[in-house]
């Protein structure tokens, strides 16, 4: 029997494969954890054999969406969607402070509460 010794060459097959199966039926399997923590929320996203470059995080307005696509390297208008999940946010979400991490497998997105909502203020009382 004769290896294939060209590691392009079976990442590609494998790649060829996967995309194969996911057109076929196959399923992506992906786990989604939020946590709300007291300055900020934070979700996190497991999915199996999914690389970083897959994964997408977009905001529009109040809306998270991430989502991850399979991307064929020889045809690079042929895609395949892996998982897609839109998060509304809360007001309290400091939108310009949004941070998305990729470390061991998993994806991190951070979401900072603004500092004003940590701690109590005292409203003022106006006399008319």
């Amino acid at each position: 029997m004769k290896f294939i010794k060209d590691k392009h060459i079976l990442r590609s097959i494998a790649q060829q494969i996967d995309l194969l199966s996911t057109i076929a039926g196959g399923v992506s399997e992906t786990y989604v954890d939020v946590k709300k923590k007291k300055n900020r929320a934070v979700i996190q996203v497991w999915a199996a054999g999914v690389s970083p470059e897959a994964f997408k995080v977009v905001l529009h307005k109040n809306q998270l969406t991430i989502f991850s696509v399979l991307q064929n390297e020889a045809n690079s208008e042929l895609a395949i969607p892996l998982f897609n999940r839109t998060f509304m946010l809360p007001a309290q979400v400091d939108l310009s402070a949004i941070e998305a991490i990729y470390h061991e497998g998993r994806l991190k997105v951070n979401l900072p509460y603004y500092e004003a909502t940590n701690r109590p203020k005292e409203i003022k009382i106006r006399h008319i």
